[in-house]
């Protein structure tokens, strides 16, 4: 078990530059009021954590802080579903090809059922990006007909092309949900979190937590009225309507867990979530010649991967649509994660595209100051 307490080394004992990190700091920082009311981050190199900072506010006179909770939307994705899907593979209770039709029923599957697990992880199963299914019924069971009943005929064909679909990780958790007889909230906490020490991390966070959360306005979900401000309660309009614990979203957390959670997959220890194997995968393009995306990132080549300009081919990473990050480049031996609640107060306002020029230029200043 991890310890919780996350203790920073100078800078230069992990060849990175002071100087030069604090002028990336300074660029992240220029965000506030104006891409974010206020962030906190944390980055590792060579298995030591050398950057812990909270900056801004939560939106009003609440400071952020390192202990700060976040919607992590889409890190959802790779930090509990895929991690969760790729435990249940290791332990022999699924398969990377086991289709829909046999997970779900070749009735219940229409015309999906010879998608297959990996086709969900890698987004090439052809389903579409997005659908409101919030206004089809509440809760997963309501969700995953109406995914399921989805016409296929006019979609592309399983395999053939990438398209990010937020559809494939909502049937990915009723997956693991099915398969292993626990929530997805049960599950990744006992097998992800729990044994890498991420007890901030989380579904649902309950009123106590939820006074140090971040809030976030959502333009589009299951309300009479939007748009809505929340606190603790997710962004994503479909993952509320499914009750907060979802595949594609509902997560929240610290950046100091999710970089913890990212360095665990660079440098597995004590304790390790997966064999090699697995880990070769996390890291490698799993569908070249379509996309770039491995079985918990995206890939060089993607135009999702927050890896900016600087840092190496080999960089892989994930964001979320509240304005989250997670970066890897083995290469470098770095590990970063940046937080922010760039969807407040307004959704579609001045800070979403500030958010993601910013990233960029922040993760370019952060390569310049690695030293060797």
């Amino acid at each position: 078990m991890f310890s919780r307490e996350i203790v920073p080394v100078a800078p230069e004992a992990v060849g990175v530059h002071r100087d030069r990190l604090h002028q990336a700091i300074d660029v992240l920082r220029s965000g506030v009021g104006t891409a974010f009311p206020g962030a906190t981050l944390c980055a590792f190199r060579r298995n030591k954590c050398f950057l812990d900072l909270a900056f801004g506010t939560h939106g009003g006179s609440s400071p952020a802080r390192l202990e700060s909770l976040y919607d992590l939307a889409s890190l959802t994705k790779p930090v509990a579903t895929a991690s969760s899907v790729l435990t249940l593979v290791e332990r022999g209770k699924l398969s990377y090809t086991d289709t829909l039709g046999l997970l779900f029923g070749e009735e219940n599957a229409g015309g999906w059922k010879a998608v297959t697990v990996k086709q969900l992880v890698t987004h090439i199963s052809g389903l579409p990006a997005w659908l409101p299914l919030y206004k089809s019924g509440l809760g997963l069971e309501s969700a995953v007909r109406t995914i399921l009943a989805t016409h296929a005929d006019d979609r592309p064909k399983p395999g053939g092309n990438y398209e990010y679909s937020c559809l494939n990780y909502i049937l990915l958790g009723r997956i693991v949900e099915s398969v292993s007889g626990k929530s997805l909230s049960a599950f990744a906490r006992e097998n992800i979190f729990a044994p890498l020490g991420m007890i901030d991390t989380m579904f649902q966070p309950d009123a106590l937590t939820q006074k140090r959360t971040a809030p976030t306005q959502s333009e589009e979900g299951p309300e009479d009225t939007t748009p809505v401000t929340l606190c603790g309660s997710v962004h994503d309009g479909n993952a509320r309507g499914i009750g907060g614990v979802s595949g594609n979203a509902g997560l929240f957390g610290t950046a100091r867990d999710i970089a913890r959670f990212g360095n665990a997959l660079l440098h597995p220890g004590e304790v390790r979530l997966f064999g090699d194997p697995t880990l070769a995968r996390i890291w490698e393009n799993q569908i070249p010649g379509v996309g770039g995306q491995s079985l918990l990132f995206y890939t060089d080549g993607n135009g999702y991967n927050p890896s900016g300009d600087l840092l190496s081919p080999r960089t892989v990473g994930h964001s979320g649509y509240t304005g989250t990050i997670l970066t890897i480049d083995p290469a470098n031996d770095l590990v970063v994660s940046v937080l922010t609640n760039s969807v407040y107060p307004t959704e579609n306002g001045v800070g979403k595209p500030g958010w993601l020029a910013l990233r960029r230029r922040f993760l370019n200043a952060l390569a310049a100051a690695i030293t060797g």
